[in-house]
């Protein structure tokens, strides 16, 4: 992937859109707290100015002041130290004519209120107003002062909107620590998810992913081979086109493979197992298959499977294409070695003129050969199973092993061409594992026709561990399906010295 063009990294482009995403929420987060908080100490204040108020409007000094209509230093030195206490820039009281017997200057004292917002105060009612005055611009909060029921003055408490924008950027700083702290915070985390994010993605860049996504559905789809990936609960996750068309030919339709089981399209589970690794001979609808089963592993835990199922024909017949070619050209050269010795043998005969050694000779060469081909000539009528057995007589003899064919009663023609091919198989197959397990290097078959049945008879002098690993091999699953197509049996005699495989086919022949 090293030649593809980079671009911003997954990593640094995760962090950036987590990093901005906690920004900007935090930030509208931190605008609407701030908000609130002004409205918050807004409504705090105007109570605390409502409440003094009245607090200051019970008071009988004040009451007598107003009474009076005089101020005195006792009560500026009160109202003043009120207002110092709960923070307040003023405490003004002022008669029915709006005229000021207290303020914290002492120059304005005797003066009438400014601002105009006093006029509802003054008719009985408390109010809460921002307005101009001799300090500037300030919240005031009036409350109307009784002498039982007669109204005989005001109170007008205030604190200037610079020093209430003041406690509000005091209380928002708090808020800005807070804030500063959490963006720290939501950074260190957001790069740790971008982090984990780009670790579960195997450290691939969107790109990468993008390109092995579309290689790996091109080879999935171009491949002849059925491929599916299972979960552990065996159910489809993932089917190429060769295995949905073979789906759609056991009567499903092609997009409806995913989310089945597997058994809707491998459908004997007794016949193939998950737990084996190695390929797997596997028969469905009279088709031979090869099967190989690997787990998914991620992070050391097996998520899954992918099965590869292969037509084993044509392997098979590939398989021994090759085998044949190599076994032709061992083949010529050994029996030009042997035939150049045996006519070397031939010509020092005829030069020391020994005509009846000659004449032994050349009968013990042709005579194994002549009774073997007669006995197939004559009494074997099928075509197709005689050549098969001429021909794996020359199979064995490539790698070392004498097979010693008898034929023991006529076997008759048999005229379904099917059920010849399935019998050719089975004897394939058995002479196969005979040449895979290697021992001694002669094997003896008897063969007769009974009764309808084809009997083969396989003599062996192997050990008994070699003859049990044969004996494991034909209770397989593939050889039990050889042996269904034949509606055949199978079966052991054990002697002191040999081991016995007998073969029972279904065999109806035709003599004529």
């Amino acid at each position: 992937m090293k030649f593809m063009k980079k671009g911003i990294s997954l990593w640094l482009l995760l962090s950036v859109i987590f990093i901005a995403v906690l920004i900007v929420s935090n930030t509208v987060v931190y605008g609407l707290i701030i908000h609130e908080n002004k409205k918050q100490i807004k409504k705090e204040e105007e109570k605390l100015l409502l409440g003094i108020g009245k607090q200051l409007a019970i008071e009988d000094s004040i009451k007598r002041a107003l009474q009076s209509n005089k101020s005195s230093v006792a009560l500026e030195q009160y109202t003043n130290k009120i207002a110092e206490i709960h923070g307040l820039d003023f405490v003004v009281i002022m008669n029915m004519d709006g005229i000021r017997l207290t303020h914290p200057n002492t120059n304005e004292i005797g003066q009438r209120f400014e601002g105009g917002d006093e006029k509802e105060a003054l008719l009985g009612k408390e109010q809460i107003s921002i307005s101009n005055g001799t300090l500037g611009q300030s919240l005031r909060g009036f409350v109307p002062i009784f002498s039982g029921s007669e109204q005989i003055g005001v109170v007008a408490i205030g604190i200037k909107l610079p020093n209430l924008e003041a406690l509000v950027e005091h209380a928002s700083e708090e808020y800005a620590c807070s804030l500063t702290i959490s963006i720290l915070i939501a950074l260190m985390g957001s790069s740790l998810v971008a982090y984990y994010l780009k670790r579960q993605l195997l450290n691939l860049e969107p790109k990468e992913i993008t390109r092995l996504l579309e290689e790996r559905n091109a080879m999935l789809n171009e491949t002849k081979d059925v491929i599916l990936v299972t979960d552990n609960q065996r159910i489809i996750t993932l089917a190429n086109t060769a295995a949905k068309t073979l789906y759609v030919q056991l009567g499903g339709e092609f997009s409806l493979l995913e989310g089945k089981g597997i058994d809707v399209l491998i459908q004997d589970n007794d016949h193939y197992d998950f737990k084996k690794k190695d390929e797997q001979l596997y028969r469905q609808n009279g088709q031979d298959y090869l099967i190989s089963i690997a787990p998914i592993v991620v992070r050391k835990k097996t998520v899954g499977f992918i099965v590869f199922l292969r037509n084993a024909t044509a392997s098979l017949l590939v398989m021994d294409q090759l085998e044949n070619t190599t076994s032709y050209a061992s083949t010529l050269q050994n029996k030009s070695h042997e035939f150049m010795n045996k006519l070397h043998v031939i010509y020092g005969l005829v030069d020391l003129e020994a005509y009846i050694q000659l004449k032994i000779y050349l009968n013990d060469i042709l005579a194994p050969e002549e009774m073997f081909t007669n006995s197939i000539s004559i009494l074997v009528k099928n075509p197709m199973i005689a050549g098969f057995l001429v021909g794996e007589r020359e199979t064995f003899s490539n790698y070392n092993i004498s097979l010693q064919i008898e034929v023991a009663s006529e076997l008759p023609n048999n005229l379904n061409y099917e059920k010849t091919i399935a019998i050719v198989n089975l004897y394939r197959y058995i002479h196969h594992v005979f040449i895979e397990e290697q021992g001694p290097q002669e094997l003896a078959v008897i063969i007769s026709c009974e009764k309808e049945q084809l009997i083969s008879k396989y003599k062996t002098k192997r050990n008994k561990e070699e003859c049990q690993k044969i004996i494991s091999i034909f209770k397989g699953n593939y050889f039990k399906e050889l042996l269904k197509a034949t509606e055949g049996s199978f079966f052991i005699d054990k002697k002191p010295t040999e081991m016995i495989f007998i073969f029972k086919i279904k065999y109806e022949g035709d003599l004529l």
